[in-house]
């Protein structure tokens, strides 16, 4: 398997992974920090999750651009 292909399979799966972290609920979502609707809100754990994403995602852009 081609490196890049493996680099888009990686990104993928994080950001399925991410999306499955934002969309649950949790007890140990953390306080909320942005209500947006009476039943939903921006967690603190939402952010940490965002920041987790983007830092992969640029790692994976980097990797890709590495190897041209």
């Amino acid at each position: 398997m081609s490196h890049r292909i493996q680099l888009a399979v990686l990104a993928l799966l994080i950001s399925g992974i991410s999306v499955q972290a934002l969309a649950g609920s949790s007890r140990l979502s953390g306080p909320i920090i942005v209500t947006l609707t009476a039943s939903h809100g921006v967690h603190l754990d939402d952010l940490l999750v965002v920041a987790a994403w983007a830092l992969c995602m640029a790692w994976c852009v980097r990797q890709w651009r590495r190897n041209l």
